[in-house]
């Protein structure tokens, strides 16, 4: 992640896009709460669609074309190993 910044900066001068950096710090209680929002229903993602993790760049193609209406998922397959 050291070329983010780097790439942040770069598009300040040269371009019409912008990277944006952002940087959280989360802690446990943080995200123990986020849990419970999540478990009780009080929030709820919005999900516009997923894609296989082998559909990347079909994925980021969808993202770039701006009307996406939510969160665009990448499905990791799960190894044998964590069964």
């Amino acid at each position: 992640m050291y070329h983010v910044p780097l790439i942040a900066l770069v598009t300040h001068f040269v371009g019409s896009r912008r990277a944006r950096l952002g940087i959280g710090r989360y802690h446990g209680d943080d995200l123990q709460h986020i849990s419970e929002l999540v478990d009780t229903g009080a929030y709820r993602p919005v999900i516009d669609r997923t894609y296989p993790l082998g559909d990347a760049v079909e994925a980021n193609r969808y993202v770039e074309t701006g009307q996406k209406a939510g969160n665009v998922v990448l499905r990791v397959p799960q190894s044998s190993s964590d069964e």
